[in-house]
């Protein structure tokens, strides 16, 4: 009986193991280039059998691959081509060694932060002429009750029933990539953080690798950055600053000095990405110099102000008022209705209630509310005050973007400030696909470990999707990690006592991809850990 070829393999393998690569290929390039293992072990030294080096890469590639909880990362790392790759074998990452090291990190975070940022600068030539400052939070389960750092504050994330921690970030305008971070706590107000950030920044400038290089960069923000301190203080530190104005009654009246008339003249040529550059029915940007005179502990310094109109703030800015008056008005009308019964019969107690009522509704400027009689003899009016409405309607669509960089004409001053977005979007990077509220550890140390890690891998996410776009590769990482994910190795144990590893067939897109980015094909990290 004639036996297939295919046959007399499947007899003469006794055994066939899966292993997991998927986006091994794109990542470990750009970690071996930063020399991850390399500059922990060298600023960190250890007598142990796993080096410090080591355990920072594989919870980095953890991080990035598939994010675990500490006590999971052994069977993650045994399930992948890692052991082999790495010269780590899993029964050796267990999670209180991987907690003791991140102990042992936690004094040397920002220094070896500081060398692989470098690194990548000079590796990937990373532009820090421009840089996007933002402050996001971050909310964590449980009760944190012996940490300094997680506990309750203004919660972006809408979770203001969770504790959290604070964590602001420096990102290149170029690919958004981050190059300085800092962990704050949870209740951190925004306003005391512009000052210690310049701070920070000059440090990071200052370094011996980027020293040499004499930068200037124009530090793009929002609205908290534009304190008094921080633009007399980017004038005496020679940096430059672009955010927009925060609200008060200063700004609103730099905003009215320009007619609607004098905004059209002067559109301006930024488009969002969402609309053809050629688009007939997509009304311009407009935007209007303006001197931006600031004070502070007796200085006083003239800078230039854009006052931009945009069609979609004004349409956000009118369903706004709208939603806030209708609520106020309402509020009003049902206590009009209740007056003279019940409690509603004192008027201390409908004095707290319309005081309720408006506070916290910006609408409340807009309309007159009187109320009249003592007890029992109430009378409640309010009216809408036309007048204060039309001047805060001639204000729609409008806001001003600070700077004292004057080479930047109008068109890149709104352009840069538009790149802001892109620093949210390494921000919901950091909160999803890297997964960093699920920590799962419950020391300030540890937590601080683990955000370096998880920053670390924004780096490498960050670096990687910039070299696709740079060689023509119209990827996320999002789309890549997905056209990875099935991308394996298997191990085979044949008949007569030998092993081999192979790596499956490789598709088009992955190879073009790898390909393009001249980085090894997938066969490279399917060698066989060694015997025993």
């Amino acid at each position: 009986m004639h036996t297939t070829q295919a046959e007399r393999m499947g007899q003469a393998i006794t055994a066939l193991q899966p292993r997991q690569m998927g986006a091994i290929p794109l990542v470990y390039p750009i970690l071996t280039a930063l020399e991850v293992v390399q500059m922990t072990n060298v600023l960190v030294p250890s007598q142990a059998d796993v080096a410090m080096g080591q355990v920072v890469l594989v919870l980095t590639l953890n991080r990035l691959l598939a994010p675990q909880p500490l006590y999971q990362v052994a069977d993650w790392l045994g399930e992948t081509v890692l052991p082999a790759v790495l010269g780590v074998a899993p029964e050796k990452v267990y999670d209180n060694r991987l907690g003791r090291a991140l102990d042992r990190l936690y004094p040397h975070l920002g220094e070896l932060w500081a060398r692989l940022v470098s690194r990548a600068i000079a590796v990937y030539d990373l532009g820090l002429n421009m840089l996007h400052w933002d402050i996001t939070s971050i909310y964590f389960e449980g009760a944190y009750t012996d940490s300094e750092l997680v506990t309750y504050g203004y919660s972006r994330d809408r979770r203001s029933d969770t504790k959290q921690i604070n964590l602001a970030v420096d990102v290149t305008h170029d690919g958004y990539v981050p190059v300085l971070y800092e962990t704050l706590a949870g209740n951190t107000a925004d306003i005391t953080r512009p000052l210690p950030h310049l701070r920070s920044l000059l440090r990071f400038l200052a370094c011996p690798e980027l020293a040499e290089r004499h930068l200037r960069p124009i530090l793009i923000s929002d609205c908290e950055m534009i304190t008094p301190e921080a633009v007399m203080a980017c004038h005496q530190h020679d940096l430059y600053y672009l955010g927009p104005l925060p609200h008060g009654v200063a700004t609103e009246q730099l905003l009215a000095s320009v007619s609607a008339a004098e905004l059209a003249g002067h559109p301006l040529a930024y488009r969002p990405q969402r609309v053809r550059s050629d688009d007939p029915q997509c009304v311009p940007y407009q935007g209007v110099w303006r001197p931006f005179i600031c004070e502070h502990a007796g200085e006083r310094v003239t800078d230039r102000a854009l006052v931009v109109w945009s069609a979609g703030k004004q349409r956000l800015d009118e369903q706004k008022r709208r939603t806030l008056l209708k609520r106020l008005l309402n509020g009003l009308a049902k206590i009009q209705k209740k007056l003279n019964t019940r409690r509603y019969k004192q008027r201390a107690y409908v004095e707290q209630r319309l005081t309720a009522i408006q506070q916290g509704n910006p609408a409340r400027a807009l309309v007159d509310v009187q109320l009249s009689g003592e007890d029992e003899t109430l009378a409640l009016t309010f009216r809408i005050n036309r007048h204060k409405l039309s001047q805060a309607q001639a204000l729609d669509g409008r806001y001003a973007l600070a700077t004292n960089a004057t080479h930047l004409d109008a068109d890149a001053v709104q352009t840069l400030f538009k790149g802001q977005d892109g620093i949210e979007k390494r921000f919901r990077a950091v909160k999803g696909p890297l997964s960093v509220h699920p920590l799962f550890v419950r020391t300030d140390r540890r937590i601080e470990g683990l955000i370096f890690i998880t920053l670390l891998a924004l780096l490498v996410r960050a670096i990687l999707e910039r070299l696709c776009r740079q060689q023509g590769l119209s990827l996320t990482v999002d789309r890549l990690w997905q056209q990875f994910a099935t991308l394996q190795a298997a191990d085979l144990h044949w008949a007569d006592g030998s092993r081999q590893r192979r790596a499956s067939a490789l598709p088009a897109f992955q190879a073009e991809v790898l390909t393009t980015l001249g980085w090894p094909g997938p066969e490279a990290y399917a060698r066989l850990p060694p015997p025993g």
